[in-house]
């Protein structure tokens, strides 16, 4: 009956920790995943049709005793199983003490306690990064059993385990350092991370339900240096279809086309949705339904060297092929363009295309690695090198440069304030020139869809039934099936039903997903713009020389895509073009689309207008479209008005968030969590209303604060719960990963498209002039001597001159 309940009840990932047996290491050993499914899909069967018939007494009681028999059948095969390891004499290793460091995925904090291990000391392989040691670990004894009953099994029955720790760089040996052990806290967390979203796809009720094993840390406190590893369950054998251990997609867009493996698939798009679009779970890999070593991608890179981001997030979708199980699991499908759709036509799923290969790590080679771990660790060199950005290059030399210009994030911006209608006809030259002019063969249907692209970005978007891909009624409606790819693999062995008869709620978007939708969109237009998909590209005809490298019809359909999701970048890039001006994302576009001034102010002012992004960015757009304004001549004082003080409003709010985002520097800096004269909001009397406020105590285990409210000098103790603010999330992270970075920080780039011409008193001494035209005099002399203090303060002293003596002559 123990059995029964800790095979079935348990999820398997909880158990290989928590809960064991009284036969030590039997309850989950190595190769008993299969046994387990089978045995949940009989009972799973047994109780559907025990709820739907109300069978009779005699029927219940077969029922139990057939249940019952397989129980006994699969423990007499778990008893029964030699150990993989027997060979190797473990058990002859002496112990040794250890401290073992659990993480709990709920608090976000670090428990631990002591125990004892029987590891090698020689490792039996190792990867690019680290080593594996076979271990041992003594299961802790259930309270059910006595303790004399239960170490009288001794070492050879405890469980196995494979610890893995860094090496040094020059491979001799393992790593202490505090990076090192950094990075091992940070591979346990990740699998939590990862095993937090399986539940969330598990509560679905796919057909196959999945598990992330569960990982921990240890420390040798008796060994020189402390090392820490990382442990995790050892997996053997293969699933029900033959196959062992598999890697079913990647954090760089690679995706398995052997396999054929629906569920891996839809559950990372599914924990893209199931987060609002801030996580995505890739890496994918393991035995069966078992997964391991996986990589969680943030939509700010918070997850380590091997999150990608929604650079990451974007390879995904330009693979991912959504499937009529994606559909049953309510997920939206994601938009491709035209030419990106007709290329997944192309192609079987059998076959791999030029984007899918890495230069560095090809799957080819890790496929060849000595082992799996050597192939996890491969696996994880290509996650860092999987986009080479240039915050890892140097300035360009003259092998270097033509790399850098078609990455399009060196290309410098001409200053618009200047002349920003000269600006609209011509390109102006960078540091590596002007781009090649392409002539672009056109066909009406290219028209076509450059009118609905530039259409769709100025809409919201549209998440009906349609975007489901089902019928206006909810009804599933039929897709046709990609070749073999949904019923078998390729060793033609036929795989269970993998089409859920029930149907999830469709996962429609809130605002904060839509955006992160579109940020997901821009990046993917930044992508093809960098070359990074030639296969993508239209044939031209052969008598062309001047091919381009990139398909100009896709950057602009993720564009207007991000901008219908109110992506400023999106917007700003976009409304650039249609005034003329270049783009960092491509320098094809203007090729494509059309000048249209009145679309590029409704384009700016649909960037400012974007309940998130950042205020840099914001501000950029409304300084873009005063320019325009400004230059027609045609907008009335009052508008210029508005449109300057928001501009000015979006300036205050952008620094603010730079000094938010220094202070969370620090705080990093400093080790993570809260400290004395960190900014927080806290819950007054526990009244539900947040008050900014000060940290001016912290408690010895970051559990609570003290904080002095801003409003009366008061002060007040909150545990951290009760705070919130820019750094709490990070303190209750326990400074894993710290905190999360900008597209700038991580990727090493800077967006040209949203950079600030103008200072911002240069807008006051603007606004004054208006302000004083509407008769407001008395503004208007105090906007001149802040702009005129502005100045002085830069250097300028006879603008600063003039700019007094007007705010003088007004105040009369």
């Amino acid at each position: 009956r123990r059995f029964l309940h800790l095979l079935h009840y348990r999820p398997l990932y909880r158990m290989q920790s928590k809960v064991h047996c009284t036969v030590p290491g039997t309850c989950v050993i190595n190769n008993c995943a299969g046994i387990r499914n089978n045995i949940i899909i009989y009972h799973n069967t047994v109780s559907k049709e025990s709820a739907a018939m109300a069978p009779s007494s005699n029927d219940s009681v077969s029922r139990k005793k057939d249940f019952l028999k397989l129980i006994k059948k699969a423990a007499a095969e778990l008893v029964a199983k030699e150990d993989v390891w027997a060979a190797h004499d473990i058990p002859s290793i002496p112990a040794e003490r250890v401290i073992r460091h659990r993480y709990d995925s709920v608090t976000k904090t670090w428990h631990n306690e002591e125990t004892i291990v029987k590891i090698e000391r020689e490792s039996f392989t190792h990867g690019a990064m680290r080593h594996c040691f076979r271990m041992k670990n003594m299961a802790t004894p259930p309270q059910s059993s006595s303790y004399h009953r239960f170490y009288g099994y001794g070492w050879s029955r405890a469980s196995n385990y494979v610890a893995k720790c860094y090496m040094k760089e020059d491979g001799s040996g393992i790593d202490v350092g505090d990076q090192a052990k950094d990075a091992v806290r940070n591979d346990v967390v990740l699998q939590y991370e990862a095993a937090r979203w399986a539940d969330k796809f598990n509560q679905t009720d796919p057909p196959h339900k999945i598990n992330f094993i569960v990982a921990y840390a240890i420390e040798f406190p008796d060994r020189e240096g402390q090392p820490w590893f990382a442990v995790e369950r050892f997996i053997d054998g293969k699933d029900p279809y033959g196959t062992g251990f598999l890697k079913h997609n990647t954090n760089s867009g690679f995706v398995d086309m052997d396999e054929h493996r629906i569920t891996p698939q839809a559950f990372s798009a599914h924990s893209f949705y199931a987060s609002g679009g801030t996580r995505l779970v890739a890496d994918i890999q393991g035995v069966g339904d078992l997964f391991t070593d996986p990589q969680v991608l943030s939509i700010d890179y918070r997850f380590g060297d091997g999150d990608l981001g929604p650079r990451g997030m974007a390879l995904f979708f330009k693979s991912f092929r959504h499937s009529a199980f994606s559909d049953r699991l309510g997920i939206p499908t994601f938009q491709l363009s035209r030419n990106e759709l007709k290329h997944q036509a192309k192609y079987s799923e059998d076959e791999i295309t030029v984007s899918d290969d890495d230069d560095s790590f090809s799957e080819e080679a890790i496929s060849k690695a000595i082992c799996r771990f050597s192939r996890l660790d491969l696996n994880r060199k290509s996650r860092m090198s999987a986009l080479i950005t240039p915050k890892d290059m140097n300035l360009p030399s003259d092998e270097s440069a033509d790399t850098l210009k078609r990455s399009n994030l060196f290309r410098s911006r001409a200053d618009i304030s200047s002349s920003l209608r000269a600006s609209f006809t011509s390109f102006k030259s960078s540091r590596f020139g002007a781009p090649p002019k392409i002539t672009l063969s056109r066909t009406k249907s290219d028209v076509d869809e450059v009118s609905q692209c530039l259409y769709q970005a100025l809409q919201d978007p549209a998440y009906d039934h349609k975007a489901f891909h089902r019928k206006a009624s909810g009804e599933i409606k039929e897709r046709k099936s990609h070749g073999k790819g949904d019923s078998a693999n390729e060793r033609g062995v036929p795989r269970r039903g993998s089409i859920m008869k029930r149907v999830a709620p469709i996962m429609i978007p809130d605002e904060k997903t839509q955006f992160n939708i579109g940020k997901v969109h821009f990046h993917l237009a930044s992508l093809h713009g960098m070359d990074r998909f030639p296969e993508i590209i239209p044939l031209q005809p052969d008598d062309k020389e001047d091919s381009p490298t990139h398909d100009p019809y896709t950057v602009l359909f993720h564009l207007c895509h991000a901008a219908s999701h109110k992506n400023v970048e999106a917007c700003i890039a976009l409304a650039r073009v249609k005034a003329g001006l270049d783009t960092s994302v491509s320098h094809l576009l203007q090729s494509i689309v059309p000048i249209d001034f009145e679309g590029s102010k409704d384009l700016f002012r649909r960037g400012m207008e974007s309940p998130m992004g950042s205020s840099e960015s914001k501000a950029a757009a409304g300084c873009l479209l005063y320019q325009i304004l400004k230059d027609e001549e045609t907008a009335s004082d009052i508008t210029m008005i508005g449109i300057i003080e928001d501009i000015l409003d979006l300036l205050q709010k952008s620094n603010e968030e730079k000094e938010a985002a220094e202070q969370a520097r620090a705080q990093a800096a400093r080790g993570g969590g809260l400290h004395v004269g960190d900014r927080v909001e806290a819950d007054f009397a526990l009244e539900g209303t947040y008050y900014p406020a000060t940290v001016t105590e912290v408690s010895e285990d970051g559990a609570s604060v003290v904080v002095k409210y801003d409003d009366d000098g008061s002060t007040e103790s909150h545990a951290l719960q009760n705070v919130r603010g820019n750094n709490v999330e990070e303190a209750q992270m326990s400074s894993t990963f710290g905190k999360g970075m900008s597209d700038e920080e991580a990727l090493g780039i800077e967006n040209d498209d949203g950079k600030i011409f103008v200072e911002s008193y240069v807008l006051k001494a603007e606004l004054a002039e208006f302000k004083a035209k509407t008769g407001a005099a008395s503004e208007a002399a105090t906007l001149f001597e802040e702009a005129a203090d502005g100045a002085m303060n830069d250097g300028k002293m006879q603008t600063a001159t003039k700019w007094s003596m007007q705010a003088s002559e007004l105040l009369g």
